[in-house]
């Protein structure tokens, strides 16, 4: 929290506090600088002593804190105000005087957002199932954190399981999928890679899931 009034920082401390939150506070530019790390979310003055609360934001978006929620609670309540503060990278502005109800409103909204947000960025480079561990920026999979050594190919017929979880899928479509052709022997080159996919993830082997079970008309990726 950043604001120069020692006073509106003490009661805000306070009432953030009994909610389960830890506070650091700077009561001015200088100081907010030297504690540009470790935090889930900001709430920024505008008017400080040596400095403006937009420049900080504009300051802690370009320090690589892009997702970290930023409120502006400032006394400034002109829609030229509140124009700027969106434009340095603000994500809520809260006029002077306000509502703790509010407040606390905005910041559980705020970080149930950031908190997704961080999830699906993880997701979009691993995928993690169990023991299982997809790293989609190397190709490979590990299983309770070894290389499963899994060909291009086989690595690329298991991320499609995973994200289908619990979804059985045919032999044909899969192969459509991966290899990006109509299946003329499809099928049987499907069931070769679900084959050493099985061995290499030692699927057999464990009762924490089934990697890929083999059904009927299909197979499927689950979690037990």
């Amino acid at each position: 929290m950043v604001e120069d009034d020692p006073e509106i920082v003490r009661l805000n401390s306070r009432m953030l506090s009994r909610r389960g939150f830890h506070v650091t506070a700077a009561l001015s530019a200088a100081e907010a600088r030297a504690q540009m790390a470790g935090f889930d979310l900001a709430i920024l003055d505008v008017n400080l002593p040596d400095g403006s609360g937009y420049d900080l934001c504009r300051e802690l978006r370009a320090a690589g804190h892009r997702e970290t929620p930023v409120i502006f609670l400032t006394g400034r309540g002109l829609v030229s105000d509140k124009v700027e503060g969106f434009s340095s990278g603000g994500d809520y502005y809260l006029v002077k005087p306000y509502s703790f109800e509010e407040l606390f409103a905005v910041i559980g909204s705020l970080l149930r957002r950031s908190e997704q947000t961080k999830i699906s960025i993880a997701e979009a480079t691993e995928i993690t199932r169990g023991p299982l561990t997809l790293r989609l920026s190397e190709g490979k999979a590990y299983v309770d954190g070894r290389d499963a050594g899994l060909t291009p190919k086989e690595f690329a017929v298991l991320l499609l399981l995973v994200r289908n979880e619990d979804r059985e899928m045919g032999g044909e479509e899969i192969y459509r999928a991966v290899w990006g052709a109509d299946p003329l022997n499809g099928s049987g080159t499907v069931r070769q890679h679900i084959s050493r996919l099985k061995k290499k993830l030692g699927e057999d082997g464990t009762d924490a899931f089934s990697l890929l079970s083999s059904r009927e008309k299909g197979y499927l990726f689950t979690v037990r």
